[in-house]
């Protein structure tokens, strides 16, 4: 099966993106996903960053120093796999790093989805070594998410 996967009645979900906006547009007066079309595409444009540059390159550091560490089998990190990684991640965190230079959070100024979809594969930043150290902004707004009581509590109950 899809992980994760939502079940809400009969009907059926899965991709991370869609059940954060599905869960957000069914939760009566929420305000982490804007309403108005031109907030939500702004919004909605760091979603589908995500998807399409950051996490990919993420991935390739967690799939071979986590993932690997917790299948039976798996084998040993792939240092090709990890230059990959080290090619490929440095310039897209380099976006996100200049988009943050003068924002406390991604997007419309305020705590969206967008931040939880950028931050959600920077919870193996550590396990997976992530080379996201010379990006500062990066850091302190992954700070900033980190302290937050949805964060927390997701994070406590890992």
């Amino acid at each position: 099966g899809r992980v994760p996967l939502l079940v809400d009645g009969d009907f059926t979900l899965w991709e991370s993106h869609a059940i954060m906006q599905y869960l957000a547009d069914v939760t009566p007066g929420q305000d982490i996903y804007p309403l108005d079309e031109q907030a939500r595409a702004d919004v909605n444009r760091w979603l589908f960053w995500s998807a399409c540059h950051f996490a990919p390159a993420c991935a390739l550091f967690i799939r071979e120093r986590v993932s690997k560490m917790i299948v039976a089998g798996a084998g040993a990190p792939d240092p090709s796999e990890i230059a990959r990684g080290e090619q490929q991640l440095p310039p897209v965190a380099r976006t996100l790093d200049e988009h943050l230079a003068e924002r406390t959070w991604i997007a419309q100024g305020r705590l969206t989805l967008a931040d939880f979809a950028v931050a959600a594969p920077l919870m193996h930043m550590g396990r997976a070594q992530l080379p996201l150290d010379e990006f500062g902004n990066l850091q302190s707004w992954f700070a900033r998410v980190r302290a937050t009581g949805a964060w927390v509590t997701t994070d406590a109950a890992a």
